[in-house]
């Protein structure tokens, strides 16, 4: 049912009043519901959706992160294969840092959301796809990098 509700033991004791035998652990961390707007992106052209579409989680590697500061992309493309693949759904943090390696989230100056890996060539910074089809992307100072990638949502 805790399931079906999207609710943890502690959000089911707290609106019903029924307290679940087990729910507790000593010593055990509380687990966090979060609510994530969920952009699209994509992982080869960039694409850009004003819809009001919201995911649900609570999964440890969010942990010590406030809500206002994740948002999450379903990633659209195959530029980022086999990492990410179409359909995928990246959390990303807006606190996180912007290093070289790092899958994040970019704001394309006028073109949309990509999501890439981050690095740095000769200087300057690239947008790079795990799939060696698609040639690295300079990241120029009109675009924005919007976040790093905490997690990844893949159905099974």
């Amino acid at each position: 049912m805790l399931h079906v509700l999207q609710w943890t033991p502690e959000e089911f004791s707290r609106e019903t009043g029924i307290h679940i035998p087990g729910s507790e652990i000593p010593g055990a961390i509380p687990v966090v519901r979060y609510r994530i707007p969920v952009i699209d992106a994509g992982a080869g052209p960039p694409m850009w959706n004003e819809g009001a579409e919201y995911i649900t989680l609570h999964i440890p590697e969010l942990r010590g992160k406030r809500e206002e500061e994740l948002f999450a992309v379903r990633v659209k493309g195959d530029s980022m294969e086999p990492t990410l693949r179409d359909g995928d759904i990246v959390v990303f943090w807006t606190g996180g840092a912007p290093e070289p390696g790092r899958i994040v989230a970019v704001h394309v100056h006028w073109d949309g959301v990509i999501v890439k890996r981050l690095q740095r060539y000769n200087g300057s910074w690239y947008l790079y796809s795990d799939n060696p089809d698609h040639p690295p992307v300079p990241l120029t100072e009109n675009d924005r990098v919007l976040g790093v990638a905490a997690t990844l949502v893949r159905k099974m």
